[in-house]
């Protein structure tokens, strides 16, 4: 008898982490729906996973309008027997100090990382439900979630509010057959910076050199998450240096934001 054929779907999988779980999933003989805003991308990724050995459909999704995500739902459900995997990874970045980063780019982060995935869950949790094997969910959030860098405000609030939207899932969902992972990855080398908005370029020229130090890459953090998928394991935080930062701050939370602020202050 073949293998049962599993389905994901995958926002912001137009590059970047997205498009490498999208192809290391295709490994394993997946079918995924690419989902972004940046068709070109989307049709790349679709090739790259056809390549890698699985299928895909490329679906142009704008994470922010609930009436999408509706009707990609309903589409769905009329082509696919059942949802196996849902990845919310769509997101943008950006900073400035609270005060001076416009209401305008607070309302853009959120609405895109945060309400991206409250959009995802609340519109797919029941069809992941359903699934008679068990089903499950992966949110992107990221190491800014723990460090609460300072001039990040509106990152680190939205990503901080992914990770605890995920554990309130994962004690929901622990029952009705669906797991749940938060992904808080470090720097990762990826297009995350293209699209940002940022109150002085000194950040963004911070930012790139972060990101062109990274020591993890978008396939490494797909091989975590494949991992975290198959043990049911809720938190997905690396590298080494990134679970030292978390374990300290649950530990001594003061003492760790008074490193930051002291950290921070002198590179700025």
């Amino acid at each position: 008898m073949s293998p049962r054929r599993r389905h994901a779907l995958i926002t912001g999988a137009a590059s970047g982490l997205g498009r490498a779980l999208a192809v290391r999933l295709a490994r394993d003989g997946w079918h995924v729906a690419v989902c972004d805003i940046d068709d070109a991308g989307g049709r790349e990724t679709v090739s790259l996973v056809e390549q890698a050995g699985g299928t895909a459909q490329a679906e142009r999704l704008d994470v922010t309008l609930p009436a999408e995500w509706e009707s990609l739902r309903d589409r769905l459900r009329g082509q696919w027997e059942r949802i196996d995997l849902l990845v919310n990874n769509a997101g943008v970045s950006g900073a400035g100090e609270v005060g001076r980063f416009p209401l305008d780019d607070w309302r853009w982060i959120l609405d895109v990382n945060l309400f991206g995935v409250i959009h995802g869950c609340h519109c797919f949790v029941d069809w992941l439900a359903e699934n008679p094997h068990g089903a499950h969910i992966v949110n992107t959030a990221s190491m800014a979630a723990v460090v609460s860098a300072p001039t990040m405000g509106g990152y680190n609030v939205s990503k901080a509010a992914v990770v605890s939207l995920s554990e309130t899932l994962y004690a929901e969902l622990l029952h009705r057959g669906v797991g749940v992972t938060v992904l808080c990855p470090g720097f990762v080398q990826t297009r995350l910076l293209d699209s940002g908005r940022w109150h002085r370029q000194a950040l963004k020229s911070r930012a790139e050199k972060y990101f062109a130090e990274a020591r993890i890459t978008a396939d490494d953090v797909a091989e975590a998450t494949l991992r975290a998928i198959r043990r049911k394991q809720l938190y997905v935080v690396l590298p080494l240096r990134g679970r030292i930062f978390w374990r300290l701050k649950r530990l001594l939370p003061q003492w760790f934001m008074t490193r930051v602020a002291r950290i921070v202050g002198k590179s700025r």
